[in-house]
């Protein structure tokens, strides 16, 4: 695809390419931010509504957390439909209304993007549990069998963010065969295989959906974590694996390895077709692998952990470019 001329360069933004630089960026939870027809659920038309305000606190973007179809289990992060907006929300007509509408008063649009998982309801994995072991629709995510004499323990002892075990069994889901599928968060958010490609395809054609609809860039959710190391026999850790159980090698189990790097060099030519290149951020609280995500070549924006990351991180110029170099020769 050439570069595309972007409906936004007809808009009232600056053409300035560097004007993330030094940007401010407010995030808006759509759910609860405005609510236009008084259901008491924000939406995408009271938004709309709330311009002239976010005009008035000299706005470069504004950051919106998901407002896909989702079930809530963890405030929308557990997306039914990557390329829809939640019905209790709007529709693509709201949103395509939206951007427009904040694009004339000069303020830019990043949506979140949620890879590293999916929610129990979307359609992928409603197909998995459907599935057979071994079959494609369960290699889109993370299934094995179960140890212990009849698979009643989990692969591993690994720890998820919201529950004891990042296992659960398929037949809590509804699965009729004696599997496990992994998640880092809930149990209703299993994670993607990001080692099978049709994962990769399809995410590229959600950010280009979004991007063709004119959004300036993403905010990518859990960004570390969707290469893991799920060569056999898997590794084992029975304590939540957190910066000091992986350290800044690329070498942990559940995140910042660097095969994700890989991933996100895809993602960056998709994003530099487009006039002006898109733009993608994460939040990380490492502060060497911030380094590296914030590479030219990789998401370009980086969102610290506190202000004390924050100087550390651009105290350290030299270890900046020896990183970008090691990830992006």
């Amino acid at each position: 695809m050439s570069k595309n001329s972007r409906v936004a360069k007809k808009s009232g933004l600056s053409e300035d390419k560097n004007w993330w630089r030094q940007a401010a960026i407010y995030q808006i939870y759509p759910r609860s931010f405005a609510d236009s027809n008084g259901d008491g659920i924000g939406d995408l038309q009271g938004i709309i509504s709330r311009i002239p305000y976010l005009k008035s606190l000299s706005l470069d973007a504004v950051w919106l957390s998901p407002f896909y179809p989702s079930a809530l289990v963890d405030g929308g992060y557990d997306v039914d439909d990557y390329r829809d907006v939640d019905p209790k929300l709007g529709t693509l007509a709201d949103f395509d209304q939206m951007l427009k509408e904040l694009h004339k008063v000069g303020i830019r649009v990043f949506v979140d993007i949620v890879p590293n998982h999916s929610s129990n309801l979307h359609i992928w994995f409603k197909e998995a549990i459907a599935a057979a072991p071994g079959s494609k629709a369960r290699s889109r995510y993370i299934f094995r069998d179960g140890r212990g004499i009849n698979g009643e323990l989990p692969p591993t002892d690994w720890v998820s963010h919201f529950a004891p075990s990042a296992w659960t069994h398929e037949s809590k889901m509804g699965g009729k065969h004696n599997q496990w599928y992994m998640h880092w968060f809930a149990p209703e958010q299993p994670d993607f295989d990001w080692d099978n490609p049709e994962v990769e395809k399809e995410f590229l054609k959600t950010l280009k959906f979004w991007s063709d609809r004119g959004v300036d860039g993403f905010r990518i959710d859990v960004a570390h974590a969707l290469k893991k190391d799920l060569s056999e026999p898997l590794r084992n850790l029975d304590v939540f694996e957190d910066l000091e159980e992986r350290g800044d090698k690329g070498k942990g189990i559940l995140a910042d390895r660097d095969e994700v790097f890989k991933i996100y060099k895809s993602w960056r030519k998709l994003f530099n077709q487009y006039d002006p290149t898109l733009l993608a951020s994460q939040w990380l609280k490492q502060t060497f692998m911030q380094v590296v995500y914030h590479c030219m070549q990789a998401l370009r924006l980086s969102v610290s952990a506190s202000i004390s990351d924050l100087s550390i991180r651009l105290s350290r110029q030299l270890p900046t470019r020896q990183a970008c170099r090691k990830h992006w020769p």
